[in-house]
């Protein structure tokens, strides 16, 4: 669900709701910056209850949980902001960005695991080559992970066309690492995956969707929040693999 106004749908509830729902609603209509954008533990703690009733709050009015609740109420608020009047138009823009990524900034540090987080850099650790795929914009996140793990003394292969990617799930072995960039499953990587794995290699999905076909397949899979679909001002990058 993603209403126009999540204040208004909220209010539109408010006969219907519990004591402790009310208590929420009332804190949200008077600190909507605020509920927007601190992690739901904190929010929770500010207004004296449980994470489950933040939860059970926001299915009541519609919506799968109290995160998607709140990043609807953040894409409102920049909006809002951004559509303020023509003066100051780019200081709009330019608060629209800021916002768009604080709240994805705190998405993040919900969505992502830090056990994951840990076991990869186990994985880092203990392999004896790792292979870093990425395809057109994602390339960029193998090229700057690979330079990253160069400055710390390790060696690393960043690949970007199936042949390569190919001729490398062809060689890995147990104690080797693959780490996969994609946004979406425009690439299809699944007989690479599933030959990694036979092979004994570790094998880390770093990704924008829940839904790819060979996630069971993965070591670890982390999805990263998807900035793009809601901001509403764009940067434009292109980049070429050579």
């Amino acid at each position: 669900m993603n209403p126009t106004n999540p204040l208004d749908q909220m209010q539109s509830y408010y006969d219907d709701f519990t004591k402790t729902d009310k208590d929420i609603a009332v804190y949200i209509l008077n600190n909507s910056q605020l509920a927007a954008t601190i992690s739901t533990e904190d929010l929770a703690k500010i207004i004296h209850v449980s994470k489950s009733a933040l939860s059970r709050f926001a299915k009541r009015i519609g919506y799968s949980g109290f995160i998607e609740f709140r990043y609807t109420l953040s894409r409102f608020l920049v909006s809002e902001n951004a559509s303020g009047g023509t003066e100051g138009e780019d200081g709009n823009a330019l608060q629209s960005i800021i916002a768009s990524y604080e709240n994805y900034l705190t998405q993040m540090s919900e969505t992502c695991d830090v056990h994951s987080i840990q076991r990869i850099a186990k994985a880092v650790v203990k392999a004896d080559r790792i292979k870093i795929v990425g395809s057109n914009r994602t390339y960029n996140s193998a090229l700057q992970m690979k330079q990253r793990l160069g400055r710390m003394g390790f060696d690393s292969e960043a690949i970007c066309d199936l042949i390569t990617l190919a001729d490398a799930c062809a060689i890995v072995g147990k104690r080797d690492l693959v780490i996969l960039f994609t946004i979406h499953d425009s690439v299809r990587y699944d007989k690479y995956v599933k030959q990694c794995k036979e092979r004994g290699c570790t094998v880390v999905c770093v990704t924008m969707t829940q839904d790819l076909t060979y996630r069971k397949l993965c070591d670890t899979y982390v999805v990263l929040p998807r900035i793009s679909r809601d901001s509403k001002v764009s940067f434009w990058m292109t980049s070429r693999c050579s």
